[in-house]
């Protein structure tokens, strides 16, 4: 992906060891064998690679994950593992080959305060465990970039951070994979979803060697991993293995079956990604096929056998070039499919009224300016130019020169922003209360004090941007370029004072299910949803600003489309295209029915082709990752 702004945002996270050195006092026994770990940052033991499945390779691909082989030896758990196949990218660290990682890549890595084994057999106390699933679209990104270490020490927590299969790899359906003796999991197409949930497993097995309460774990997640662990709230076979979760601009939406498993319509817009769509571009890829069309007919005379065999046969590169070729004009990122075993057949959503799911505590919430954070890569939106100085060593590229229309510019992106918060916040948090889930708490993070760079205001370009509140959450302050370029002047301490409140909230909810007064008591209450007294959600922001403060605005659609439709910064066709553009491509705008209503259904007969351009001609890539 084009790094430009996330390398100020995402690869701040970047762990940097303080030596690879083998610690006597991390030895632990699990039920696969013992493991060794080292010292990690901030005073923690850190175990770096444990395998929590068998390799998903050969014949295990596009099959749930297996349990792994015992060991006789000892694992020297120093060094991470290879992330999942995918895409290079500079954010990872990778080589400028096209791409990186490895189908074998089912590790965990697990942080935990300086314990011996001694003191965690003395302590009746065992501390609440925290799984991190992270962010990428589903297609890109890595346990890797994420150092919980002083969340970890701060707050007597243990917490694991997981890989899963992404892309076509983790997700994805054909006819073809089906055979007698498959079972549910195995042709659910949701791989990845049980990678989440099989190291869910292994965590329960295993982690009271490591000090964890097994009865006391908190998935937590953000963007694709927010996405994956309401996938987790939503899946039956995860009931019991944890007991709270926190979704972090997760995407609540669900894929289609009937459009994976079929060809796309004439007009290419789909609502996912369609695997024989995929095949054909594997047929034009090997040769087997002059082009897509005579692809299809190929594809249509092959047996479903001759069909498994070349998927299997398969390089992951050919298959991951394969789907990205394929993509529809109207997909999104890549998600969950509600298969009726993994997934609930209503999907996510079904979750926020099935009372009959054995449902946990959950905290869901979005920042403020999430859409920025993509309309800043939007040239249509804003000018770029070549980057020179400081900012080429630090490998990037281009920086913004301007905003072209600063008004029209911060209007779509709070539109974008809120019918996101609609959708992955406040709806479902208004469906669990009327369900009779009481245990639901909602934010939304504000803090926007950003720096100045070549004249461009950040704080006016991304804001609030998509995944910045990951540094607040594990608090990954101290960095220079943190410190120098990404805060505003005088943001910095009150910056990491809001860190600290975050991460005290975070370890609340975890040890007890509610985030109340944090975990020193000492912050504004934090309350549950109510879908009738004045509390909603609580805002997130420095003392420089707004503070943190509960609000009980509550972003709905009716509110929104009032709002967009008594908008001055539009014109009544600018607000059609508005409306049209954000629910386009991600799920999170409105149905065709409502759109057709909208403004006495004066939109319906509008030609969008130059919208659809718009949105279609940004960079593509960065669209589709855009849950990253």
């Amino acid at each position: 992906m084009n790094i430009k702004i996330k390398i100020s945002i995402v690869s701040l996270l970047i762990f940097v060891g303080c030596g690879q050195t083998i610690d006597k006092d991390s030895l632990r026994e699990t039920q696969e064998g013992t493991v060794i770990g080292m010292a990690g940052e901030n005073n923690t033991f850190v175990w770096k690679g444990i395998p929590f499945a068998k390799p998903p390779i050969g014949e295990l691909r596009w099959k749930a994950p297996r349990d792994t082989a015992s060991r006789n030896e000892t694992l020297e758990a120093i060094e991470f593992k290879s992330a999942c196949f995918q895409g290079s990218s500079r954010l990872q660290g990778d080589s400028e080959d096209k791409w990186s990682g490895s189908e074998d890549c089912l590790y965990l890595n697990i942080w935990t305060p300086q314990l011996t084994e001694s003191l965690i057999e003395d302590n009746q106390e065992k501390l609440p465990v925290m799984m991190w699933i992270h962010g990428g679209g589903n297609t890109t990104g890595s346990a890797h970039v994420y150092d919980p270490s002083l969340l970890v020490s701060k707050y007597n927590v243990v917490v694991v951070t997981i890989h899963y299969r992404m892309g076509p790899l983790g997700w994805f359906r054909h006819p073809a994979l089906k055979t007698s003796s498959s079972s549910k999991s195995d042709i659910s197409g949701n791989y990845g979803t049980l990678d989440t949930i099989k190291a869910l497993e292994w965590i329960n097995k295993n982690i009271k060697s490591f000090g964890g309460d097994p009865e006391n774990v908190t998935v937590f997640g953000e963007s694709a991993g927010g996405h994956n662990a309401a996938a987790i709230f939503a899946s039956p076979l995860a009931e019991g293995l944890y007991h709270k979760v926190i979704v972090q601009s997760g995407i609540m939406s669900s894929s289609s079956i009937e459009a994976a498993e079929s060809y796309f319509p004439e007009s290419g817009i789909a609502p996912s990604r369609s695997g024989l769509e995929v095949f054909n571009h594997i047929l034009v890829a090997n040769k087997l096929a002059a082009n897509l069309k005579d692809a299809k007919k190929v594809q249509d005379k092959m047996s479903q056998g001759e069909i498994r065999s070349i998927l299997y046969e398969l390089g992951p590169d050919v298959l991951l070039q394969s789907s990205y070729d394929a993509r529809p004009k109207r997909g999104g990122m890549t998600r969950v499919f509600p298969d009726g075993h993994v997934i609930l057949k209503g999907g996510i959503e079904e979750s926020f009224n099935n009372s009959s799911l054995r449902r946990v505590p959950i905290i869901s919430g979005t920042n403020k300016d999430e859409n920025k954070f993509f309309n800043a890569l939007n040239r249509n939106f804003v000018k770029w130019g070549p980057a020179s100085g400081l900012y080429k060593t630090v490998g990037v590229d281009e920086m913004p020169l301007e905003i072209i229309d600063p008004d029209y510019y911060d209007a779509i992106s709070f539109y974008g922003s809120s019918f996101w918060k609609q959708r992955a916040v406040d709806t479902p948090a208004r469906k669990l209360i009327q369900s009779g889930h009481r245990d639901t708490y909602a934010y939304r993070f504000d803090w926007d004090e950003l720096s100045t760079i070549n004249d461009i205001d950040l704080s006016k370009l991304i804001g609030s941007a998509h995944a910045l509140e990951i540094l607040f959450v594990f608090g990954s302050f101290d960095s220079f370029i943190v410190k120098n370029f990404l805060f505003g002047e005088d943001a910095y301490p009150a910056g990491k004072k809001l860190s600290d409140q975050m991460q005290s909230y975070w370890a609340e909810f975890a040890y007890t299910g509610k985030p109340g007064t944090g975990r020193e008591g000492d912050l504004p209450e934090w309350n549950a949803w109510s879908n009738t007294e004045r509390d909603k959600y609580l805002v997130l922001d420095s003392e420089n600003d707004q503070g943190i403060y509960m609000s009980d605005v509550e972003y709905n659609q009716s509110y929104l489309l009032s709002k967009l439709s008594t908008d001055l910064r539009f014109n009544d066709q600018e607000k059609c295209e508005t409306l049209f553009g954000l629910s386009y491509g991600d799920g999170n705008g409105v149905s065709k029915k409502k759109f057709n209503e909208f403004m006495n259904g004066s939109c319906s007969d509008r030609d969008y082709s130059e919208i659809l351009d718009m949105i279609e001609g940004s960079d593509e890539e960065d669209l589709e990752n855009k849950d990253n």
